[in-house]
């Protein structure tokens, strides 16, 4: 990630204020259920429940939007360019970035993200992509992209997908064999997700749990926006 970008991503989590719960400028935290399964899922998604952020910018057509976008991907080596369909009706870019540490999000959380922006007539559409992954590790693990395009951790040190949602306590079975035979009684023990997830946002009811790592989402996703915005103002001499 260059100096401007990472700038500008770090103006936007040093915004961040832990006290209560709020949203982001651009997006929001939220669980959404499941179309097919009626499973609870995290999510990223612009304010509102919009489909997309837009950013309007007028007087400019769509071939010079355009070509702002790709003169700023340009100038942003860390934003690689995914695809660029129907001749540049949509442009979809990826990043691969730090989000947080265990200092302050109980984890290391890192992001494969996926953006789509539309230049339109006039404006510019964005919003991430349904394939963009949050990972989450507590054994300091350093992840990167294979050859085939999947993230992977050097020495296979531990990682997962990021929980925006604690799982519902559950219990785990041994046996117990008091006199040496190889069965036993079963016991069980009680796992306490609350305490095994601290980095997760809501709790299994949907309650938020861990308002700093929300707002710490909302911001670094609103700084993928505010970086472009600015860029193409400056670019356009638009205030």
């Amino acid at each position: 990630m260059n100096y401007v970008f990472k700038t500008i991503l770090a103006a936007s989590l040093l915004a961040i204020n832990f006290s209560g719960v709020s949203q982001g400028k651009y997006f929001e935290v939220v669980i959404e259920k499941g179309v097919f399964n009626g499973m609870d899922y995290g999510r990223i998604r612009p304010l509102n429940n919009q489909y997309d952020v837009k950013l309007p910018y007028g007087g400019k057509n769509q071939r010079q939007l355009l070509e702002g976008i790709l003169e700023y991907l340009k100038n942003r080596p860390a934003l690689k360019i995914d695809t660029v369909l129907n001749n540049g009706s949509v442009v979809v870019y990826r990043d691969f970035a730090t989000i947080g540490n265990k200092q302050n999000c109980f984890a290391d959380l890192t992001g494969l993200i996926f953006l789509f922006a539309i230049p339109e007539e006039g404006y510019i559409s964005i919003r991430p992509g349904s394939n963009s992954k949050i990972y989450a590790s507590v054994f300091d693990a350093k992840l990167r992209i294979s050859p085939g395009d999947d993230v992977v951790s050097e020495e296979d040190v531990p990682f997962n997908e990021y929980k925006f949602i604690q799982p519902t306590d559950g219990r785990t079975q041994s046996a117990v064999a008091p006199h040496g035979g190889l069965l036993g009684k079963a016991t069980s023990r009680k796992i306490n997700y609350k305490l095994a997830y601290p980095d997760s946002i809501f709790d299994p009811d949907g309650k938020v749990v861990n308002p700093g790592n929300k707002k710490r989402l909302e911001s670094f996703f609103d700084g993928y926006v505010t970086d472009l915005d600015q860029f193409l103002k400056t670019k356009f001499k638009m205030k």
